[in-house]
């Protein structure tokens, strides 16, 4: 008995086979990252290039920006940063069905974090992907634990929060959060 229990909780990293633990502390790591690899971008010479391309693509070429190649550089970037994602859900997953991956809903949840939490910032993106995965679990709980059967829940709630949001903080959650705490430069 001890034995199989010690085998079912074993970490094969080298087929990257474990328990839920080990997955959370793989994605952790993998968040770490990309979370410095973007902060060193974010102050780096690429970085003011797409900056100055994001606030004026015309003036940023004026300046001898060659926008073609940095636009491309970031669509690069964040398609490896996607991709390391989509072999980390597949292993946790043990598997890929289309439906799973290429629903309306999944698209919804993987954009709505960011413009909850704050495009263009560094830490909004992880404030609202946290704070969304977090209410909306917890009411679609809180529906089944009184019982009731409401289908579509999470999308009204997704609905509510982005309607609350684009009307009252439309640069998202995080700028006036990091203001507040005094992390944003005026």
């Amino acid at each position: 008995m001890f034995l199989r229990v010690a085998q079912r909780d074993a970490w094969d990293l080298a087929n990257f086979r474990g328990p839920p633990l080990m997955y959370y502390y793989a994605m952790l790591a993998l968040t770490s990252g990309a979370f410095a690899l973007c902060f060193f971008l974010l102050k780096s010479r690429p970085g003011y290039y797409w900056q100055a391309i994001r606030e004026n693509e015309e003036a940023a070429q004026a300046l001898g920006i060659n926008t073609f190649r940095w636009k491309m550089l970031a669509v690069a970037i964040s398609a490896a940063l996607t991709a390391v994602s989509g072999v980390f859900f597949a292993f946790y997953y043990n598997n890929l069905f289309p439906e799973q991956i290429f629903h309306i809903s999944r698209s919804i949840e993987i954009i709505l974090g960011p413009v909850i939490g704050g495009v263009g910032t560094l830490f909004g993106p992880i404030l609202g992907a946290a704070l969304l995965t977090l209410l909306s679990d917890g009411i679609t709980e809180a529906v089944a634990a009184l019982g009731w059967e409401i289908p579509g829940i999470k999308q009204v709630f997704y609905g509510l929060v982005l309607l609350l949001v684009i009307m009252f903080l439309p640069h998202g959650i995080w700028p006036p959060l990091a203001r507040r705490l005094g992390l944003h430069k005026r």
